[in-house]
C-alpha cells in the first residue's frame, strides 16, 4: 500500500506553477526531445504528443497532476493494470487475425446491454438502499433522535405490558 505524498510547501508549488506558466507562454524549442514519464506500457505517439500539450497548460497540468496522484494511491490500480495486461494478451492476437469479427462481437454485446438493460433494477435498488441507509445512519447519530427513539420504545413497551390491577 503506497501512502500519499505529503503536500509540497506553498513556495515550491508557487514556483512550479510560475514555471509552468512561463513554459506555456514561451514558444517550444523543436530541437529538445522531452522525456516521457514511465506509464508501464508504451502509448501511441499521437497520444503522447496530446498528453504533452495538456501538461504544458498551467491549469490542466495541475489537474492532471492531481488525477495522477489520486490514481497512484487508488486501491484498484494494481487490479486494473493486471486486467489490462491480461486483456491485451488475450485480445491482441484475436484482433490482429479478425479485427472485423472483434468489432462485431463488441457491437453485439453493447447492443444487447442497451436492449436488455440488465442493471436498471439493480442500480436503482442499490442507489436507493445506499441513500436510505446513509440517511438513517446520519439521523441515528443525532442525540435528539436517539432520545426520541428511546422514549418511543419505552412508551411502546409500557403499552404492551399489562398493568397490574390495584
Amino acid at each position: 500500500m503506497t501512502h500519499p505524498r505529503p503536500p509540497l510547501p506553498a513556495e515550491i508549488r508557487l514556483q512550479q506553477s510560475r514555471e509552468r506558466i512561463r513554459l506555456w507562454l514561451t514558444p517550444p524549442d523543436e530541437d529538445t526531445p522531452e522525456d516521457d514519464e514511465s506509464t508501464g506500457h508504451a502509448l501511441p505517439q499521437q497520444l503522447q504528443a496530446w498528453m504533452r500539450e495538456l501538461r504544458e497548460h498551467p491549469i490542466l497540468s495541475s489537474t492532471l497532476d492531481a488525477l495522477q496522484g489520486w490514481w497512484e494511491s487508488h486501491p484498484w490500480r494494481p487490479a486494473t493494470h493486471l486486467a489490462g495486461g491480461l486483456v491485451r494478451e488475450a485480445l491482441q492476437p484475436l484482433a490482429n487475425k479478425h479485427p472485423l469479427g472483434l468489432v462485431l462481437v463488441a457491437a453485439a454485446i453493447g447492443g444487447s446491454l442497451v436492449w436488455f438493460r440488465p442493471g436498471r433494477g439493480i442500480v436503482k435498488a442499490l442507489l436507493l438502499k445506499g441513500v436510505v441507509s446513509q440517511s438513517v445512519l446520519g439521523l441515528a447519530k443525532q442525540p435528539f433522535v436517539g432520545a426520541l427513539a428511546n422514549n418511543v420504545i419505552t412508551w411502546i413497551h409500557q403499552l404492551s405490558t399489562p398493568r397490574a390491577k390495584p
